[in-house]
C-alpha cells in the first residue's frame, strides 16, 4: 500500500470511528460504570471482533456471508437480540455507582472476561459492520501484494484508531461518573443508554440485505 493511499485509509477509519453507534455508546456506558481500566477489557474485545469481520472480509468469506440470506438473517437476530439485551438490563439497573463495591465508587461487578465478550458480540454480531467491511476494504486491498501483510496493516491500524477513540470515551465518560452517580441520575443516565441499546437493535431488525 502506497503512503498516499494509507493516508486516505486511516484519515476515512478515523472519521469512522468517530460516528455515533454502538461500539462508542459502550465505552461511553463501561466508561461511566466501571470506569476507564475496566472498560479497555471491552475496548479489547470490539478490537477483536473487528480483527475477525477484517479477516474474513480480505479472505473473501465475508462477500459470501454477506451474499446468504439465511447466514445474513441469523447475524441480524443475534445482533439485534444481543443489543436489546443489554438495553433492558441497563434500563432495570437500580443501584447508584455508590451502592457498588469498590474504593473508587465504581462497580465491578463485572469480570473483565464478561466485558471482553460484552464488546467482542456486539461487533462481531453486527451485519451492519460485515457489510461495510465488505464494501470499504476492498477499495484498499491489492491483490498482487501479499495478503498477511497487508491484512496487518489494515486490521492494525483499524484496531489502534478504534481502541485510542474509544478508550477516550471512556476517559471521559469515568471522569463524569462522580456526578452521575447519585441515584436519580445514574437510573436517568442508565434508561437513556438502555434505550439508545434497544433502538440499535430495533434498527438492526429493519436491515435488509443489499442484492
Amino acid at each position: 500500500m502506497s503512503t498516499q493511499l494509507f493516508a486516505i485509509y486511516a484519515s476515512a477509519v478515523f472519521l469512522l470511528c468517530l460516528t455515533p453507534g454502538p461500539n462508542s455508546l459502550l465505552a461511553i456506558t463501561n466508561g461511566l460504570r466501571y470506569g476507564m481500566r475496566k472498560t479497555f477489557f471491552s475496548t479489547l474485545g470490539c478490537a477483536t471482533g473487528l480483527v475477525l469481520l477484517i479477516a474474513l472480509c480480505l479472505s473473501g468469506l465475508g462477500v459470501l456471508l454477506a451474499a446468504s440470506e439465511i447466514a445474513f438473517t441469523v447475524i441480524k437476530w443475534l445482533g439485534a437480540a444481543y443489543l436489546i439485551f443489554l438495553g433492558i438490563s441497563l434500563m432495570r439497573t437500580k443501584s447508584s455507582l455508590a451502592d457498588a463495591p469498590g474504593a473508587s465508587g465504581l462497580r465491578k461487578d463485572k469480570s473483565n472476561t464478561s466485558l471482553f465478550f460484552q464488546g467482542f458480540l456486539i461487533v462481531a454480531t453486527n451485519p451492519k459492520v460485515l457489510l461495510f467491511f465488505t464494501a470499504f476494504l476492498p477499495q484498499f486491498y491489492v491483490r498482487d501484494l501479499p495478503f498477511w501483510s497487508q491484512f496487518l496493516v489494515l486490521a492494525g491500524t483499524f484496531v489502534a484508531i478504534e481502541m485510542s477513540v474509544e478508550m477516550c470515551l471512556a476517559g471521559f465518560a469515568g471522569k463524569v461518573s462522580s456526578f452521575a452517580g447519585a441515584a436519580g441520575r445514574f437510573r436517568v443516565i442508565s434508561s437513556i443508554t438502555g434505550a439508545l441499546f434497544v433502538s440499535a437493535g430495533a434498527f438492526l431488525l429493519t436491515m435488509e440485505r443489499p442484492e
